[in-house]
């Protein structure tokens, strides 16, 4: 079946050709979710990187564009706020949240699901969750943290990767074929690729044209207007000595 960049090169790639999340969860095993999750949280810290929060999780209003679990569309974003402690507040929340919709989605009961109960009785839910990442949700359900899904998917295989070479010493090193460390499908076992970004920086351009324009409002004008203050002064102090 040809992929996404056959597609393209043939022109037979549909403008609507995209999909929400709840239409494409049916059938789903967990790994296919969890690689659809690594992506999603990627983008996540992607808009938050550039300045902007996710206002919704709703399944219904997250896309996956062309039917590629590396092309998100968020499509309910805000800018988060100046504040540097309510950025945090928010990143936070929306880190939370982005978890409560995948457990929600892993054990097929998001519509029933209350913050407080998922709390008290997270074990309960925990048997229903990818046996390695079971420390990462008790992290964010129970304790409050504050760290991506992709970064803890990430230490963790570089943890495995060390434990493994100190188990079977240089027979590993040979195995894993220096720092090239790949899947099957090319990328990079570490999630070094950049696929996602360039999906992103294309998916997302408004949000890098709006922070050129912050740029400019809150940086380069002041300094043009200061400038502009310097030059008058000198004018006015040049025109008193006349």
């Amino acid at each position: 079946m040809p992929n996404f960049m056959d597609r393209m090169k043939n022109n037979q790639v549909q403008l609507d050709d995209n999909i929400t999340l709840n239409d494409w969860l049916p059938g789903k095993s967990d790994e296919e979710l969890r690689d659809a999750f690594i992506s999603m949280d990627q983008t996540m810290k992607y808009i938050h990187d550039h300045g902007y929060f996710i206002q919704s999780f709703d399944p219904n209003e997250i896309e996956f564009l062309h039917h590629s679990i590396h092309q998100v569309k968020y499509h309910s974003l805000s800018p988060l706020p100046d504040n540097f402690e309510y950025q945090r507040e928010i990143v936070r929340e929306n880190i939370y949240t982005s978890s409560f919709l995948q457990i929600g989605i892993y054990t097929n009961c998001l519509p029933y699901m209350k913050s407080g109960f998922l709390k008290e009785n997270f074990d309960s839910f925990a048997t229903f969750l990818p046996e390695g990442d079971i420390p990462y949700y008790r992290g964010i359900i129970q304790r409050g943290a504050s760290v991506y899904f992709h970064d803890y998917v990430r230490e963790k295989q570089r943890r495995d990767l060390e434990a493994m070479e100190k188990e079977f010493g240089s027979e590993a090193s040979a195995f894993q074929g220096g720092k090239h460390l790949v899947k099957s499908n090319g990328t990079s076992i570490l999630g070094e690729d950049d696929t996602n970004k360039r999906y992103n920086d294309a998916i997302y351009s408004q949000l890098n044209k709006m922070s050129d324009a912050a740029y400019i409002s809150f940086l380069v004008i002041p300094c043009l207007v200061a400038i502009l203050g310097l030059v008058f002064t000198f004018i006015v102090w040049a025109s008193s000595l006349g």
